[in-house]
């Protein structure tokens, strides 16, 4: 089950209406990413109050209210995500490439349920944070937008924004560049990454 969104949340959600995450993000300055983000329990920071508040159509203290709110009901991760095992190893930071071990002899290598990875690269950087834990969620339907891990064959995988996916093919987006991910067999999204204060 997932867990229950928030009332900061609720008010981005309500408010957003029929306008997509990037109609949003664009009209306001933020990433699309980062809305995303907040739609999904991540909370902002005081300096976005502004911002927010002008978006969901309130005074700024509404903001810093339902923000403190979320935050104190979320001082710590769902016991349903701390007790996933973390999978995967990263084969190449500077490609946010992850390897997980060779398929068994019924061609399974790909986790299910929920499992977590560590976020051992930059290139996703300021939403996904290097030194930090992600979790994923396979039973969630993957939307452009979402930040996901795309595994392939022979057990190789791919941490991105989601562009696309059609067919055997996935396209994502990191770091303003996009790639194309061929034979994929599975598009896990990300439904809550550590955070770290800076």
């Amino acid at each position: 089950m997932a867990p229950s969104r928030s009332r900061f949340a609720k008010m981005l959600v309500d408010k957003q209406a029929a306008m997509t995450d990037r109609e949003v993000a664009e009209q306001y300055g933020w990433l699309q990413q980062t809305f995303s983000r907040w739609k999904m329990g991540s909370l902002p920071r005081p300096h976005m109050y502004e911002s927010i508040a002008s978006f969901l159509g309130v005074e700024v203290d509404t903001v810093r209210d339902a923000v403190d709110e979320a935050r104190d009901n979320t001082k710590t991760t769902p016991k349903s995500l701390t007790a996933t095992s973390v999978h995967g190893m990263i084969a190449d930071r500077k490609e946010g490439k992850y390897r997980f071990p060779p398929p068994t002899f019924a061609g399974k290598n790909i986790p299910h349920g929920r499992y977590a990875i560590l976020i051992d690269t930059k290139i996703m950087e300021p939403a996904l944070l290097a030194g930090t834990k992600a979790w994923l969620d396979t039973t969630v339907w993957p939307q452009p937008g979402n930040e996901v891990l795309v595994h392939a064959k022979n057990g190789m995988a791919w941490i991105g924004r989601l562009v696309a996916v059609a067919d055997s093919n996935a396209e994502i987006e990191r770091g303003g560049k996009t790639m194309t991910i061929r034979d994929v067999r599975a598009v896990h999204v990300i439904v809550l990454a550590e955070r770290v204060a800076l």
